[in-house]
Formats: structure tokens, sequence, C-alpha cells
């Protein structure tokens, strides 16, 4: 059997550019709470599940502001979720490992956060947390790096407890979920342009 074969049909190029534009600038007004609407049940559970293969439950998705000054998470899971999407959090995006990432967008893993001097403690102060490991991937839709994935292992505070880890396949699999999640929201949000979602 043959591969499917598409070519581009001319009638639509100087529509896709168009489209290309406008996909750009609905992205670039997007705040947290659109975001959040936007997050398919099939976003999330693709995110879920590559949390749940990294041994982790504890992992968030982090919106960059319009001016790009701060990053704020959308979307968490893990003990202490909810106490970070409350609305009241932004990280400034020149503090912490996942500023980092935002500002090279090269994605990242580390198992000694404690020894790391670019680690911002601001999270884990006000969480009473401290984090063992991270991963964080760039995040890009809508024709931009917008945010990052992240995902991390917090320290146990019993004695006898191991320590975790990330692999290079935990992070290859986040890099594939991050991967996966932008191209259902740039879909989302092509849909919405179109005025598709209700069709």
């Amino acid at each position: 059997m043959g591969g499917l074969s598409i070519s581009p049909n001319p009638e639509f190029a100087s529509a896709a550019q168009h489209l290309r534009n406008e996909l750009t600038s609905v992205g670039d007004h997007l705040d947290t709470g659109s975001f959040t609407r936007l997050l398919t049940p099939l976003a999330k559970n693709t995110l879920l599940g590559a949390f749940r293969k990294a041994g982790t439950s504890h992992g968030a998705i982090w919106l960059a502001d319009s001016t790009g000054d701060h990053l704020a998470p959308v979307f968490g899971c893990g003990e202490h979720a909810e106490d970070f999407l409350n609305g009241k959090f932004r990280l400034p995006t020149d503090q912490g490992l996942i500023s980092m990432v935002f500002a090279t967008g090269q994605p990242f893993c580390e198992n000694e956060i404690h020894t790391n001097p670019g680690h911002s403690p601001l999270l884990d102060r006000q969480l009473g947390v401290s984090t063992e490991a991270m991963i964080a991937i760039p995040l890009t839709f809508a024709n931009r790096l917008r945010g990052i994935v992240s995902c991390v292992h917090l320290s146990t505070n019993e004695s006898d407890g191991e320590s975790k880890t990330f692999s290079g396949e935990d992070l290859s699999d986040l890099e594939l979920a991050s991967a996966a999640i932008a191209r259902i929201l740039d879909l989302v949000l092509i849909e919405h342009i179109l005025g598709w979602q209700d069709g």
C-alpha cells in the first residue's frame, strides 16, 4: 500500500499565511483564564500520563504573561497544586531554572536542585516544600515559545526515604508530551478562529 501523498492547494496559500498570522495574534492575547479553557481533556491526560510515567504526581504548565516578564502556573497536579494555582504566584522571568528554560528555549533536567545556584526558592517557600529534582520543557504553540511544562520530585521528610531522580527517558517522554500538547493547542485555537468548535 502506497504512502499518503497530499500536495498543498495553491488556492489556500494566501489564506494559510493569514491564518498563521491570526494564530500568532490570538496566542499573543491569551491570558491564564482563556488558556485554561483551551486545555482539552486529551491535552490534560497526555500530560498527566507523562508525569505518571516519570514517577511523579507533581507537575505544571507555566504561561508567560503578555509582557514576558512573568510566568504563571495555569495547570498543575499534585498535593500542592491548589496552593499555587490560586492566581497569586507569578515567577519573574529573570529568576529560577524554569525561567532559564523559557529564556534559552532548551529542555532541562536536574536531579540535585539544591546544588544548582540558579534555582529560585520562591515557590518552595510559599508551599513549604523542597524541590529535589526537576524537568522543564519549553512549550511552543501559536508560532511562539509561550510557556513551560515542568515536573518535580519533592524531598521526603522521612529519614529512610530514598531520593527520586529523573532519567533521560523521562526527559524525552516529557518533550514528546509537550510537543503533543502544543499541537492540540494549535488545533483548538485554529478551530476557534475558523468557527469550527461549534460544528
